[in-house]
């Protein structure tokens, strides 16, 4: 049976989930007001995904972006139309292709981006040097907590690996 401190700090720590959670859902939703373009947030989060994972198939996308497959294809085409993407074919499996950013969609990623931080700017102006620095230390913690793998997402939604030539699928 756990301790009282033990259940006491897994209650703390199941809290700071429940409100960075919160938090950063909030702050998204606010950032994307911000936003002096009328791209809708799909489009946005879609450009990020391919810019932070690269070259995916779409199926891949779908699971990344957590909607069905014809909504990500779909997605695709909006954005293929626009320049934003270009499908590939895959060097591993010249069946398949993989959706990545061209390069105007890379800019146009960049300049939403720009345009939202500098929307966010004053606000962050405001703020003492103390703040700034917790605001930073914070980036930093999330930033780590990201880059660590999730075991339980990793199995439930592995994307698609090419086999290696020579070797069974």
């Amino acid at each position: 049976m756990p301790s009282t401190s033990a259940v006491r700090a897994s209650t703390a720590v199941a809290e700071l989930a429940e409100r960075l959670v919160v938090t950063c859902a909030r702050f998204t939703r606010s950032i994307s007001r911000l936003s002096p373009h009328e791209s809708p947030t799909a489009v946005w989060r879609t450009l990020a995904i391919l810019d932070e994972h690269g070259a995916v198939r779409v199926s891949d996308l779908a699971v990344y972006n957590q909607c069905s497959q014809p909504t990500a294809t779909g997605m695709v085409q909006r954005l293929e139309a626009d320049g934003a993407v270009v499908r590939v074919r895959d060097p591993d499996d010249r069946r398949r292709t993989l959706v990545s950013l061209s390069p105007a969609g890379r800019e146009r990623l960049a300049r939403l981006r720009a345009d939202v931080a500098a929307a966010l700017a004053p606000k962050l102006t405001g703020l003492s040097p103390q703040r700034i620095a917790e605001l930073e230390g914070a980036l930093q913690t999330i930033s780590a907590l990201m880059d660590q793998p999730d075991q339980n997402q990793q199995e439930q939604h592995e994307p698609y690996q090419p086999a290696q030539r020579g070797t069974p699928a």
